[in-house]
């Protein structure tokens, strides 16, 4: 990658992150947070391309960003959407679940989805 394109990618990302913290209205640990993720992603992907870490940066750093979107998702719905509390922990649970379940399939633990059915099948 050439040094332009990386000075122009964290510029992107330094500029993303100052927009965020200061005019999206969170709380403040929640931008600790986001942060933090942000700068661990940044420093894997620099890891990355300078070849320190080699050939498991790029499913890692897919993770976290998957990871990252549906926390960010799930907090949007939680502040943003009006809906019975009831609902919301509902849905919060099902998502916690899910996302263990797709953790534990990626790591190998708890083998491939494909064969799993619901229902008459």
């Amino acid at each position: 990658m050439p040094l332009i394109q990386l000075v122009i990618a964290l510029v992107v990302v330094g500029v993303a992150l100052w927009l965020i913290n200061n005019y999206i209205p969170m709380d403040a640990t929640i931008k600790k947070i986001l942060n933090v993720v942000v700068i661990i992603v940044v420093l894997l992907w620099l890891l990355s391309i300078f070849g320190v870490l080699g050939p498991i940066s790029e499913p890692l750093i897919q993770l976290v960003l998957v990871l990252v979107v549906v926390g960010v998702a799930l907090w949007l719905i939680n502040n943003y959407i009006p809906m019975d509390a009831t609902i919301k922990k509902i849905l919060n649970a099902v998502v916690i679940v899910v996302v263990l379940l797709w953790l534990l399939s990626i790591f190998g633990l708890l083998g491939p989805m494909s064969g799993m059915y619901m229902g008459r099948y």
